[in-house]
């Protein structure tokens, strides 16, 4: 194992000025696109598209989750829209996946605009916002949705892999060596979670609101998904503002985390003399809510993102500590609003993990992906008084998931709730700053395993990175958000 992690330290250091050539033509090439606007739209939409997306690129602020569509960059797309273009048909369905487009396209720019060395003016970004959604819905751009659909359709959405890589590294060589470890991590994770946790000292968090009574809750969410999907032609379940923030409340995990030192706290992200800090005298977990494809239907997804101030070296050279650490739990919901199951990865897309947590849901027993998974069931009930994660010190690995409430022992905190898009516009010194670079990479956050890996073609194998870039796959590619990844692995039982 040591001789082939020095033969791919050794690549990678020769490779390393290639790397940074081809990453920094990849950013210029991202300004560059298509003269393919509508003609009937005023002129002023593509010329002020244009530059708005130059000045983006130029400035470095691009927002790497929610890319514009290079040939129509008045519209913004993310993995689950890429795939629900497959499901639009008849005039209205693609009237309103196109106003998706737009919508999306809007809060983009409207973060990425303040993060700009000299910002656009709220009246500027009024007028991109009307050409965007003048596309999505006026009758005489119809036959331009349709351009834009079909080229979506015969599109793959960008991938966060470099081929160039996995063709210099020999990943088809390493596969089997990459698979080995993985089932090896996978042996180990099972064993933690089958032993009695003994946290010496420990931490508990639970959030910091009133819990909903489940009873009428129940019944409460059943009606709000029935509406939701009921209230647009794509089915999709669209909830009310004020319905989403309950869910959260109501799946809000409780955390019981071993403390060994203050990187063991979860904590609000913050830029504090141009660094990165996590402020644990503010417990914060950051919220987002996505959606999914399970055989034809769309389920709501809710995402909970915790965040630590490191992980630190356990040894000479350590190839997984680094500043910052982050864990990302995520409850899928059926249609009644029930929980289908859980996963969780932690934010570099490591240690992906599935926890079934429904009788109608089994594991497929012949997967489409190569990509080794590890998967636990939980007992069903277990999901109705909310759910305990017992995490380590240090790495912050989740050995437990269950019902039982926290030994009594040890700290307890409550944690606050906020949106995951703050972390796009976070104050540095009087100015906007987003917490990710233009390639939704932490600067900084990098570990040394992203040497030895490297031939996976992930950027920066173990770098904390933004939502919608998460690379899971080292055997295959596979993104935490892809829309098909339920399928890839479990069907609804007989």
């Amino acid at each position: 194992m040591s001789r082939i992690i020095s033969q791919q330290l050794l690549i990678s250091l020769v490779f390393a000025f290639v790397l940074t050539a081809c990453q920094g033509t990849r950013n210029r090439t991202s300004d560059t696109y298509s003269n393919s606007i509508s003609k009937q739209l005023p002129s002023s939409c593509e010329r002020d598209i244009q530059a708005f997306r130059n000045v983006v690129g130029r400035d470095g602020v691009t927002n790497a989750s929610t890319p514009a569509l290079p040939f129509y960059p008045l519209l913004h797309s993310n993995r689950f829209l890429h795939s629900l273009s497959h499901s639009a048909e008849s005039s209205g369905e693609v009237s309103q996946w196109a106003l998706l487009l737009a919508e999306l396209a809007i809060e983009t720019r409207e973060a990425e605009n303040k993060n700009l060395s000299t910002p656009w003016d709220n009246s500027s970004l009024k007028e991109l916002a009307d050409c965007s959604r003048a596309i999505a819905r006026e009758s005489q751009y119809e036959k331009d949705r349709s351009a834009v659909l079909s080229t979506v359709q015969q599109s793959e959405f960008p991938a966060h892999y470099l081929q160039f890589r996995q063709a210099l590294g020999a990943l088809s060589v390493l596969r089997p060596f990459l698979k080995q470890r993985i089932l090896a991590l996978h042996t180990d994770e099972r064993r933690w979670f089958l032993e009695e946790e003994s946290f010496m000292r420990r931490i508990h968090y639970e959030i910091d609101a009133e819990p909903p009574v489940t009873g009428s809750v129940a019944s409460s969410v059943a009606d709000w998904m029935k509406a939701a999907y009921a209230s647009n032609e794509l089915a999709l379940p669209l909830l009310q503002e004020s319905e989403l923030d309950s869910l959260f409340v109501e799946h809000a995990p409780r955390l019981q985390i071993e403390f060994a030192d203050d990187n063991d706290q979860i904590g609000a992200v913050e830029w504090v003399d141009n660094q990165i800090s996590i402020s644990s005298a503010k417990p914060t977990v950051y919220t987002l809510s996505s959606m999914t494809q399970f055989e034809g239907r769309k389920l709501l997804q809710l995402n909970y993102v915790f965040w630590f101030a490191a992980r630190k070296p356990t040894a000479l050279i350590d190839l997984y500590s680094g500043i910052v650490d982050s864990i990302i739990w995520r409850v899928t919901l059926d249609e009644d609003g029930q929980v289908l199951l859980y996963d969780s990865i932690h934010s570099c897309g490591c240690y992906h993990k599935f926890f079934l947590a429904s009788d109608n849901l089994i594991v497929k027993s012949q997967p489409t992906s190569q990509e080794p998974v590890n998967i636990f069931e939980l007992d069903a009930s277990t999901t109705h008084n909310g759910l305990t994660l017992s995490i380590t010190a240090n790495e912050h690995y989740i050995v437990g998931v269950d019902s039982t409430l926290p030994n009594a022992q040890g700290e307890s905190l409550l944690y606050g709730i906020r949106p995951y898009d703050l972390l796009h516009n976070l104050n540095s010194g009087g100015r906007n700053r987003s917490l990710f670079d233009d390639q939704g990479l932490i600067t900084g956050s990098e570990r040394l395993e992203r040497f030895t890996l490297w031939p996976t073609g992930i950027l920066s194998v173990g770098t904390m990175r933004q939502w919608g870039t998460h690379a899971t796959g080292f055997i295959e590619e596979q993104h935490f958000d892809d829309a098909d990844l339920l399928e890839q692995y479990f069907q609804t039982s007989p």
